[in-house]
């Protein structure tokens, strides 16, 4: 990876998330990392380490929805290499207009990442329970970047909406 002035930057496999399957429309994307963004808000970049220059905003899902609960199937439970809850984080997709005024989030396909092996999947949910493009809930979102601005870059842990345990269910092979 590249930096702003342009040194190759080498980064170690123990801070490299890895997307086996890659993510939709981009198979071939598997190597990633969490940036934090400039100044820090409570949402970071998932910078791509296979396509220079390429990332995507991510957020936690507490900043769209109150209730967002969802399972991952047993081929991507297998791709997680785990077997409890507690080992997963949950990351929204965002997409961010022009100078900021409306922000949506994939909510139809969650990013999933197993924080101890630092192996990923996209979850593409069955169903029509969540939509592609979920505005951000304005007022928790302002909160947390009036928070990190004020605090020195901290953004709250995890918003309202409840942790990574209680939003995933792992389904066991039939």
């Amino acid at each position: 990876m590249q930096s702003r002035d342009h040194e190759t930057v080498t980064v170690p496999p123990e801070q490299q998330i890895v997307f086996p399957r890659g993510l939709v429309g981009l198979p071939e994307l598997k190597r990633w990392i969490l940036v934090d963004m400039d100044p820090p808000l409570p949402m970071k970049w998932l910078q791509s380490l296979d396509r220079e220059g390429f990332r995507l905003p991510v957020i936690d899902p507490g900043y769209y929805v109150d209730e967002y609960a969802f399972a991952v199937d047993a081929e991507s439970q297998e791709l997680l290499a785990t077997d409890t809850v507690d080992d997963l984080l949950v990351m929204i997709v965002s997409t961010i207009t022009e100078g900021g005024a409306r922000i949506t989030g994939n909510l139809s396909a969650p990013l999933v990442v197993n924080h101890r092996n630092r192996r990923g999947v996209q979850v593409v949910l069955a169903d029509d329970s969540y939509p592609l493009r979920q505005e951000i809930d304005q007022v928790r979102f302002g909160a947390a970047v009036a928070a990190c601005l004020a605090g020195g870059g901290e953004a709250p842990a995890t918003p309202a909406a409840g942790n990574t345990a209680e939003r995933v269910e792992l389904v066991s092979a039939p």
